[in-house]
């Protein structure tokens, strides 16, 4: 994570399985290969699993499905997300992380 004013705090982040790693203040896009494809990537992984989760499960005629979107999304924690993240980094491509 970037060390953004709105990112909560060390002590708030706490978890038994998860652990936040901080970029330096000021670091350079270079330095952040993040910026350079890779997260591109990433997420669209992250989407379309995001996407195929919600689908899979909201079945059903039009207003039992806008029912369950709306549940899915209120259910949806930051742990939730963090877990889909791990996720979706594996299959981002190997020839995407070596061309940096």
């Amino acid at each position: 994570m970037d060390n953004a004013p709105a990112n909560p705090n060390v002590e708030t982040l706490k978890a038994e399985n998860i652990t936040w790693i901080f970029m330096p203040p000021n670091t350079t896009a270079i330095l952040q290969l993040m910026d350079q494809g890779v997260m591109e990537s990433m997420k669209r992984c992250y989407r379309k699993q995001l996407l195929s989760k919600l689908l899979s499960e909201a079945d059903g005629d039009e207003e039992e499905a806008t029912c369950y979107i709306v549940q899915f999304w209120k259910a949806l924690t930051l742990k939730d997300c963090v877990y889909m993240v791990n996720e979706a980094w594996e299959p981002v491509p190997d020839h995407t992380l070596k061309r940096f």
